[in-house]
This record gives structure tokens, sequence and C-alpha cells, in this order.
């Protein structure tokens, strides 16, 4: 059943690397307690407000993780999705 499913793709990270004076390479590694943005790729006909291209916050352990079109993604309820931002 789609029902109010919503499938998510995380947001590609941007690589930053820089190099201390004495030539370590730092990067630029979210904080583990970080939530990271989706961007919604699909909904189903019961997922109220989200639509397809929202960029959403939600709770990525609650989600089931997929491979579309050699893309990760996840699928997750829209109850799951915790904020909108786009």
């Amino acid at each position: 059943m789609i029902g109010d499913n919503v499938l998510i793709a995380a947001v590609p990270k941007e690589e930053k690397e820089t190099m201390s004076d004495g030539g370590i390479i730092l990067t630029s590694e979210p904080k583990k307690t970080a939530s990271e943005p989706g961007v919604v790729i699909a909904v189903g006909p019961s997922a109220g407000m989200i639509q397809q291209g929202d960029t959403v916050y939600l709770a990525w352990d609650q989600s089931m993780p997929v491979r579309i079109n050699r893309q990760d993604a996840v699928i997750i309820s829209a109850e799951h999705v915790k904020a909108i931002v786009s």
C-alpha cells in the first residue's frame, strides 16, 4: 500500500577539505547529532502537504533504505517527516 509513504533521497553533501598549516587534511563532517535534509522524489496519495521536490527533515531511523535508478533513497511514512523547508 502506497498510502502516506514518501520516497526521499538524501541531499548530496558538499565535500569540503581544508589543509592545516601542518599539512593535515581536515574534512567538514556533520556532527552525529545533526539531522540532514532529504529531497522528496515521490509521494503517496495520502501524504498530506508534502510535494515532490520539497526539501524535508525526517526521522532517518524510521525509514526503509532503497535504491532507485542507482540512487540511494528511503521510503518513510509522512508522519515521520518533521519539517518541510521548501
